[in-house]
């Protein structure tokens, strides 16, 4: 059965109202009542199509299956979720890499730029020493040039036996000359070591700036490669997350299409057990004499205790996880089988560890609808549980797994193997 026990509880109270008058202020009672129950149990008033076309009411299998495909979708929708989270941690770091190889390039740029500049300024440094050594070279030619014009033409004795000033003034002349000759040598070897050392600077350079361009285009060929990675990863992202608003839709659909059987069939339930509380109110009223020995009506229930914590759990597939959270909107693991054992009477404590003690523990291979499953980090001490969920069948259980993911149905070795399970 897939109501709850307070569900029957509220049935009882507004049965017991419809005994209470004429026909009348029962049939608008009980439509009150209706009402206020699917109010109560947050779905929308069903169109009652069972009513209008003569279609039975949905079967408890028709309501299970719809539901069973909202645990699919909504496991669908996590797993994607997880995708697109994912790939918008990778996004992020590309984007994070990009920034940092763009900087790089920045700089790279930059000192390119600045040996450039020092190898024109070596350029403009060696041209001036290649024409400082040439004016130097013109001015020793043009000295030599003018001591051979002089004197050049005679020899040592008639240079000195004909000059007006005698032998004192030769000598004189002779030191002199070699005066300016020694200045000359000193002059020209300065420029030519100039020269060389302005080549030496110029060749520096330009290695410098070879190797910075070089540098810049190894940094652009990476900038350009992590930015093609980055917009590949954006188109992924985009890619996921438009999948992941298709796949939240299809769940909505599922999840109202649920709702809405599960309100149907709430209905006719309902409205069966009002016929037969009419039906048993009249038989008693007729009857003076023995009983007729017609059979008091079935009551309404909601299943075993397990059966009302499980359907809840189901009812809840979805909604997001938060740490601490115990509903209506969010829940933690802990919180969502806490509230989901709520339903069926039983209080439980809001802690993993605690839950673990509050119930029978029960062998793997015996598992009913309802129980809990536990993991631990380490399955030989349970002081490492860490997260719990609520068995519903088949291998399955629905459980709030963690941040960033919703409420789903999970298999029960997802998240490894239980250390246990216990029946509250």
């Amino acid at each position: 059965m897939l109501w709850t026990r307070g569900v029957c509880e509220t049935q009882g109270e507004e049965m017991a109202g419809l005994l209470e008058g004429h026909a009348k202020a029962r049939k608008a009672a009980w439509a009150a009542a209706g009402c206020g129950l699917l109010a109560a149990a947050g779905l929308a008033v069903p169109s009652q199509r069972w009513k209008l076309d003569g279609n039975p009411a949905p079967s408890a299998s028709q309501v299970h299956a719809a539901r069973a495909q909202v645990g699919q979708r909504a496991a669908a929708l996590g797993r994607e979720k997880e995708k697109l989270a994912a790939a918008s941690a990778r996004l992020t770091s590309l984007e994070t890499r990009a920034e940092v190889l763009t900087e790089q390039y920045d700089k790279t740029i930059v000192q390119e730029q600045q040996a450039a500049a020092t190898y024109r300024r070596a350029l403009t440094r060696l041209a001036a020493a290649r024409h400082a050594e040439q004016v130097s070279r013109r001015q020793v030619a043009s000295l030599a040039a003018s001591e051979y014009e002089t004197s050049g033409g005679f020899g040592t004795m008639t240079a000195m036996l004909g000059d007006a000033n005698g032998p004192q003034a030769y000598l004189n002349q002779v030191s002199l000359g070699k005066l300016f000759a020694d200045q000359r040598t000193d002059v020209l070897a300065r420029h030519q070591a100039d020269r060389v050392i302005a080549t030496v600077f110029r060749d520096q350079a330009r290695s410098s700036l070879t190797a910075r361009q070089a540098a810049v285009r190894r940094a652009a060929r990476l900038k350009a490669a992590v930015q093609a990675a980055v917009a590949r990863q954006l188109a992924a992202v985009r890619e996921t997350r438009a999948l992941t608003a298709r796949l939240a839709s299809a769940l909505a659909s599922a999840r109202t299409h649920a709702q809405s059987l599960a309100a149907e069939r709430q209905a006719a339930l309902a409205a069966e057990a009002a016929a037969q509380a009419r039906s048993a109110a009249a038989g008693t009223a007729a009857s003076a004499g023995p009983s007729s020995g017609q059979a008091p009506p079935a009551p309404v229930s909601g299943g075993t205790a397990g059966d009302i914590a499980a359907n809840w759990a189901l009812s809840q597939l979805g909604k997001p996880y938060q740490w601490g959270g115990a509903g209506p909107d969010t829940y933690d693991c802990s919180g969502l089988t806490m509230e989901a054992w709520a339903r069926a009477g039983v209080r439980l404590l809001h802690y993993t560890g605690y839950q673990w003690e509050e119930g029978q523990h029960v062998p793997l291979g015996q598992l009913q609808r309802g129980d809990l499953l536990f993991y631990a980090t380490d399955n030989s001490d349970p002081a490492t549980i860490h997260h719990v969920g609520i068995y519903i069948g088949n291998g399955e259980m629905v459980d709030a797994p963690y941040t960033g993911a919703d409420v789903r149905i999970d298999s029960i070795y997802q998240p490894g193997y239980p250390i246990g399970a216990v029946r509250p």
